[in-house]
């Protein structure tokens, strides 16, 4: 009786153990959702084919120095954050993609001496570490800022297909980064409509096959920057990107299903710091308006799927994360002013294709 009992227990073992293996096989993997990673691993990759997207509204060149408030603390932040594809906005100066591609080789330098890639449309500036084809853009909306010296200035995006190497599943990433107009007024609304309008009607083109420069079929697409989604105005402008319902179809064309799948776009959501609490990706104390999500990270989640994503807040990391990164508590603030963050930055880990990670 004990020797029959015990080949039982010996076959269950024995049904177990491939069981066990292979959930060890995948947690090697890192195939683990964010909000289970203990919050000092929530920062770095999980898996050597995961694409790692930045997206960042840096305000008014502060990046570039000598005089940039931001740019010893963005060598730190972009070093840290070790990302494949880049997206800013408000960079805007002459000779920006040069200067960009020396301060990105000086902060972040690759192996065999290859340099950045570095397109930049409008504000917007889309940096690779791999090559970039098809690099285009648009001008949507003339916007001039006289403030600042520029009266021919439009808002627009910037956009790309980047040449992926085999070991991120052999496809290809068409990313868009944009920034939207900002403010509640009712023009305001406006302008940022036509230039989801105008993106939409970007991406209808680019998988039409008859275009000079359509995409593939499934190739992963990503819509990322300072969508100025304000929560106090009308989400349209928003809700076109992400569904297709173009609004003014007589300039802009029909609606189509803007996913590969007929479906709407996925928002990446990151919160800060992976913890699952707090998600706004701008805040100014001194003004009267509330932390907000501002910038989106929007994606074809029919051809892809989120590994791992956050918005980086220094503030309130341990001393040990921070150290552990190389950064400074105060590196997301806007010249060090403890009420004044403006824009954070976005991540989020791409796999290619639809994986299940829970």
């Amino acid at each position: 009786m004990r020797l029959t009992r015990l080949a039982r227990v010996f076959r269950r073992l024995r049904e177990l153990l491939p069981l066990y293996i292979f959930s060890v096989f995948l947690s090697s993997c890192g195939w683990n959702h964010a909000k289970d990673l203990p919050p000092s691993e929530a920062f770095h990759r999980q898996h050597f084919s995961e694409v790692r997207v930045m997206s960042w509204n840096v305000k008014r060149n502060s990046i570039f120095p000598p005089n940039g408030v931001r740019h010893e603390s963005f060598g730190r932040i972009v070093r840290a954050i070790d990302p494949d594809v880049i997206g800013l906005q408000e960079v805007m100066r002459p000779g920006l993609v040069e200067e960009l591609t020396q301060l990105m080789n000086r902060h972040v330098p690759l192996e065999d001496g290859i340099s950045w890639q570095v397109h930049a449309v409008a504000d917007n500036a889309l940096i690779s570490r791999f090559p970039m084809r098809q690099q285009s853009g648009e001008l949507a909306v003339p916007y001039p800022i006289l403030e600042l010296g520029l009266p021919g200035f439009h808002f627009g995006y910037a956009s790309a297909l980047v040449d992926l190497p085999e070991k991120f599943g052999g496809a290809d990433l068409y990313v868009v980064a944009t920034h939207n107009k900002s403010g509640a007024d009712k023009e305001d609304v406006q302008l940022r409509q036509m230039q989801s309008d105008s993106i939409v009607r970007w991406i209808r083109n680019l998988r039409d096959s008859d275009q000079a420069n359509a995409i593939s079929e499934n190739t992963p697409i990503v819509i990322l920057g300072d969508l100025n989604v304000v929560p106090s105005a009308s989400m349209q402008p928003f809700e076109t990107l992400l569904s297709g319902d173009i609004a003014d179809e007589e300039t802009f064309g029909p609606d189509f299903g803007i996913d590969w799948d007929g479906t709407d776009l996925a928002d990446a959501r990151p919160s800060h710091n992976a913890r699952e609490r707090s998600y706004y990706t701008w805040r100014n104390d001194d003004l009267p308006f509330a932390p907000s999500a501002l910038d989106r990270i929007i994606f074809t989640d029919s051809v892809l799927s989120v590994r791992q994503r956050f918005v980086l807040n220094t503030m309130t990391m341990s001393a040990e994360e921070l150290a552990d990164l190389g950064l400074q508590k105060s590196d997301v603030l806007y010249g060090g002013n403890t009420s004044h963050y403006d824009h954070l930055p976005l991540v989020t880990d791409f796999a290619l294709g639809v994986v299940s990670i829970e």
